[in-house]
């Protein structure tokens, strides 16, 4: 099965240029608003699999570019994630880091397999605009190959969503929002890794955000709730998903630290 599997991914990549090729031929109201918003975007034709080995290949990669704070949050989830920095020099360097959604990097890492993407908590500003090609790449990056996405932070990664990421049915419209903790665990989270999680997320002040439960996709999987607000969810995306954590990581409180691990095993399960 897992033979078939590594031969299967560079046939569904190939299939899915060929399909948005062909949607650029039709006019836009004959065709899906999400679909038609990655084909103005274009990925990479190759032979490379990511079972090839390098360049760029990673189980876990993290956001180190705009927005991230590397001495703060950003340096608490690389260590509890256990992401390794440069040697002697300790900077964010390397494979295990991207720092550009256009560069040569992120053109083979969006057609990796059972691969995690992490985006810290975007305090220093309000993190990438994504060019179409980008969009075009993180869509097949979410769509294809059983991928995760994990964002943590306050509203500047709500909106991260929102500019960025793309459905098959259009973009995602998260309407951030801050509630009083605690959060309590929900049905949701039963069946998953965030089942053995606290039953309530402490919230420490301001530090957690989370958008209203009545902005999330009809699939989405709300996880711990405070009132009308969601700080902890899950979009599936295709074959992969999209899971947010609101906390923004400025302390190791244990609770969010466990949550940030059950992300990550939900990520590899």
């Amino acid at each position: 099965l897992g033979l078939m599997k590594a031969f299967r991914w560079p046939i569904l990549i190939a299939d899915d240029a060929r399909q948005l090729g062909l949607m650029k031929a039709f006019p836009d109201w004959a065709l899906n608003t999400g679909e038609m918003s990655a084909a103005k975007g274009q990925g990479q034709d190759g032979e490379w699999r990511s079972d090839r080995g390098p360049p760029y290949v990673r189980a876990m990669t993290m956001w180190a570019g705009d927005g991230v704070d590397q001495k703060g949050s950003g340096n608490l989830i690389r260590r509890l994630l256990g992401i390794k920095v440069a040697f002697r020099s300790g900077q964010w360097a390397g494979n295990s880091f991207l720092t550009s959604f256009d560069g040569p990097q992120f053109r083979y890492l969006y057609r990796n397999v059972h691969s995690t993407l992490v985006v810290p908590p975007l305090e220093t500003g309000g993190g990438p605009l994504l060019g179409w090609n980008a969009i075009h790449r993180l869509f097949l990056y979410l769509n294809r190959g059983d991928n995760t996405l994990i964002i943590a932070g306050g509203p500047a990664s709500a909106l991260f969503i929102n500019a960025n990421a793309i459905t098959a049915d259009g973009g995602y419209d998260l309407d951030p929002k801050w509630a009083p903790g605690p959060y309590e665990r929900q049905p949701g989270a039963d069946g998953t890794p965030f089942a053995n999680c606290a039953v309530t997320l402490p919230g420490p002040g301001t530090e957690v955000h989370g958008v209203t439960v009545a902005s999330l996709p009809r699939d989405a999987i709300s996880l711990y709730e405070a009132g009308d607000v969601s700080v902890a969810f899950v979009i599936p995306t295709g074959e992969g998903r999209i899971v947010y954590l609101g906390y923004d990581f400025s302390e190791p409180i244990v609770a969010w630290v466990h949550a940030l691990l059950a992300a990550e095993q939900l990520a590899s399960s």
